[in-house]
């Protein structure tokens, strides 16, 4: 593959894109990520300044590459050789996806016949308004069948819940999803997820939900709020202090997914940052040792691509926080070059990995 990753804090636009991409000369796909603040004229730009590439962009809690972790800052992705690619859009996505299904069955037929192990959906959507899972419906509708895998993320901000942004070619979208196939001509693209949450010995079965909401009301036919509370040992009142270090795993055959709590509703109910369904078997998760199972990962990648040529992370804005918090999150972004090689990533508020969508968790694409 060849490409360039480059960075800048540069507080004059142009300048940044200058810094950035430098050497670049019209790169078959330009992906970048930034605040919100600058977002748009980044956006602008870019636009201008490469008028016949893919440009994809998404706003970020923090720019992730292999030194460091930074933030209100331009990171920016060029692929020059080495890729097939093909980017659209969904709009409507927080009711209607599907009426812009023909856009992925047009960018899947144009990337030809069924993919192996080479081709993902790389795709970014809109934050804080509950359509990753109505996203995900509408793509695999199309690419399960091409065996195409979707990975990627929800949108990022300051961590405040204020707004989120993403662009496709010069154009903003805040109710959207844009998704870019891409082919790696020069071997396989894994796909890898880690969660630094371990399940307690204490499980449950959702029995009345509101799907859509992202709420359930009643865990084995008792108030949810309740059940959560007793858990942890606490009470109703006071479960709002332990909402962000204990959030939901639901369980689907062999795997865990990571559900993130939002809050307490009429005493009784509780909400989420990922749907749970009627009858989902869930359970009670607790902080693992997270730099012991970051090592994990790193081991298991080394071992399965000796020689990376390009990495893509998504790191749930939460985990992010977290790791801010503990005065981490600089040496976790160094450390990951040691399995990732050159890389790029953003933060925000949801993870999409093939048919799922969740929380609080790292997701990786990681190229031959």
């Amino acid at each position: 593959m060849k490409y360039k990753i480059g960075r800048s804090s540069n507080k004059d636009t142009m300048q940044a894109i200058q810094e950035t991409t430098a050497g670049l000369e019209a790169p078959k796909l330009l992906w970048f990520t930034s605040g919100v603040h600058d977002f748009a004229m980044y956006t602008e730009a870019m636009k201008a300044t490469f008028p016949s590439s893919i440009i994809v962009g998404v706003t970020t809690f923090a720019a992730f590459c292999k030194d460091g972790a930074f933030k209100d800052t331009l990171l920016v992705l060029g692929i020059e050789d080495g890729i097939e690619c093909c980017a659209d859009v969904l709009e409507e996505v927080d009711k209607y996806p599907l009426k812009y299904v023909e856009r992925v069955e047009r960018c899947a037929n144009e990337m030809g016949s069924s993919a192996s192990d080479n081709t993902i959906c790389f795709e970014v959507a809109t934050a804080l308004i509950s359509c990753e899972e109505l996203v995900l419906s509408t793509l695999n509708a199309v690419l399960m069948k091409k065996n195409i895998p979707v990975f990627g993320g929800s949108a990022g901000d300051r961590g405040t819940a204020e707004k989120t942004m993403i662009s496709l070619n010069g154009v903003i979208y805040d109710n959207a999803c844009v998704f870019v196939l891409i082919k790696n001509l020069g071997g396989a693209i894994r796909l890898y997820r880690e969660n630094i949450y371990k399940p307690t010995n204490h499980s449950f079965k959702a029995t009345k939900v509101d799907v859509r909401k992202r709420r359930v009301y009643e865990y084995d036919n008792k108030p949810a709020a309740q059940v959560t509370a007793q858990a942890l040992g606490t009470t109703v009142g006071n479960l709002g202090s332990y909402l962000n270090s204990y959030p939901l795993g639901r369980i689907i055959g062999n795997d865990m997914y990571i559900i993130a709590n939002e809050s307490v509703v009429d005493s009784s109910g509780m909400s989420y940052h990922a749907r749970i369904y009627n009858n989902s078997q869930m359970v009670l998760l607790e902080p693992d040792d997270y730099k012991e199972v970051l090592r994990k990962t790193t081991e298991q990648i080394k071992q399965q691509i000796p020689n990376p040529s390009l990495s893509i992370m998504v790191n749930c804005l939460a985990r992010s926080m977290l790791f801010e918090k503990d005065g981490n999150l600089n040496d976790f972004a160094k450390k990951m070059e040691s399995a990732l090689g050159n890389y790029v990533g953003f933060a925000g508020y949801g993870e999409q990995l093939k048919q799922q969508h969740f929380n609080q968790t790292m997701v990786l694409a990681v190229f031959e």
